[in-house]
Formats: C-alpha cells, structure tokens, sequence
C-alpha cells in the first residue's frame, strides 16, 4: 500500500504570500512487502494537481508534463517503511489568476501507480493540502 502524502515547509495550512510555493510530495510505502515503482517518471511526469478554490467550488487542472513510456518502465524498489520526497512548486500566477481572495484553496495531488494501465484499469493515490492567504 502506497501512501502520497504532502506538506509545505512553511507550515500547515500552505501560507500564500504571492510568491511560488514549495511543495513536498511523498510517497510512502505503508505496506510489509517491498513495492516497484517508477519513480523517474513521477519526477519528469509530474503529479496530476487540481486547484480548488474554496469560496466558490470551481476548480482549476495543471498542466502535467509529457509522458515518458521508457521511464514508465523503468522501476525503484521502496522497501517497506521507505519514502521518496518529490519537490513541487505551484506557480502564484496559477492561484492569483483563478483564486478568489483571500486566497483559500484545497490542492489535490494524485500520482497513477499503474502507468502502463489503460485509465479504467488505473490505480491512483491522492492526498490534499490546503493553501490560504498569509496573513
């Protein structure tokens, strides 16, 4: 079982302060067994992420980057306990072009553990983190 957990170095919730924020992804294997996973596709790939704004419900994708069906392929092996930190950043140009003010947004993170899969056959994780305006 994989974990995808995420937390912003300047606490919790994400404070805004206009300027890019610094995200850290983890995925986290929570089970007993050792798990394969592609992790250098998850780094070029990146994660699928949507913007929520919280005042409204309206909610915005981010571009993802291209498909690499090599690095799909290829696989790390994450022992059990073990984690690998992916840094992301979210762009204050996405938040303050689609965000009402104050600033109050959930993000959503997904990373697809099956990649080779078709999407109906895909296995996702998930998890969330709230971002508001620094006050």
């Amino acid at each position: 079982m994989i974990e995808l957990r995420a937390h912003c170095p300047g606490g919790k919730p994400c404070p805004f302060t206009g300027e890019m924020i610094h995200v850290e992804l983890e995925l986290f294997n929570a089970s007993e067994e050792p798990v394969s996973l592609p992790i250098d596709y998850y780094r070029r790939r990146e994660p699928k992420v949507i913007l929520v704004d919280n005042h409204s419900g309206k909610e915005s994708r981010l571009c993802m980057g291209p498909p690499s069906s090599t690095l799909a392929k290829q696989v790390q092996v994450l022992s059990p306990g073990e984690a690998v930190r992916i840094p992301w950043l979210v762009a204050p140009d996405s938040i303050n072009r689609f965000a009402l003010k104050p600033v109050d947004l959930t993000v959503r993170f997904s990373f697809d553990l099956t990649p080779m899969l078709s999407a109906s056959d895909s296995v996702f994780v998930a998890t969330t983190l709230q971002v508001v305006e620094a006050r």
